[in-house]
């Protein structure tokens, strides 16, 4: 009977093994397949693009959650605020416009093999990262007249040209908040270990 029992268990997790196996591990915490390919389908599904599970697209996504786990980690050690589910809902019933209301964005959700909570916990995730970029990176620049002017003559062939004042500081502003983004999840990618199981998200 334990013999049984025990050829039971192993079987068991080794069923769970291949149907959510561990991706990558960033120091104490993973990244699990399935994780990987909901990041795609969602993404595919905000943008309406069909769903496609190439190797770019799941690098594409891993490394999304790698930097939302890298935002997250931070906002607990800093005790940043989080979204509120009320903040969740409202950005949920924001996108359905995009898709003609609810109905069809529920249809839209099932045709891309995703439920409403799974969907929601990854725009609570997405407004994680928007509200510590705001409050971390986003002081507010100094831009000055030359600022403005040297961006016009950068952008000669663009719409640049055409664009507000105030509309050519925000795009200004949002350059330099990339910039020290792409500095810091550099530099905090360096202060964690991790392991790709999967050497392809590598």
């Amino acid at each position: 009977m334990h013999r049984f029992l025990s050829l039971f268990l192993i079987g068991f997790v080794f069923k769970a093994e291949i149907i959510d196996r561990i991706a990558i591990i960033v120091d104490q915490q993973v990244i699990t397949e399935s994780q990987i390919n909901e990041e795609v389908r969602v993404t595919a599904l905000l943008n309406q693009q069909p769903v496609q599970m190439k190797e770019e697209d799941r690098r594409s996504a891993a490394d999304r959650l790698v930097q939302q786990l890298l935002v997250k980690r931070e906002m607990d050690l800093e005790n940043y605020p989080i979204p509120t589910a009320e903040e969740v809902q409202k950005y949920y019933d924001q996108l359905s416009q995009n898709f003609g209301g609810l109905d069809r964005f529920r249809r839209a959700i099932e045709n891309d093999q995703l439920t409403v909570k799974t969907l929601k916990q990854h725009l609570a995730l997405q407004l994680t990262t928007l509200r510590f970029i705001e409050y971390r990176f986003r002081p507010d620049f100094n831009v000055s007249e030359e600022d403005i002017a040297a961006y016009r003559r950068l952008h000669p062939s663009s719409a640049a040209g055409e664009l507000s004042h105030d509309a050519v500081r925000e795009a200004l502003i949002e350059e330099r908040t990339d910039q020290i983004l792409a500095a810091w999840l550099e530099e905090s990618r360096k202060q964690v270990n991790m392991t790709f199981l999967d050497r392809a998200l590598q």
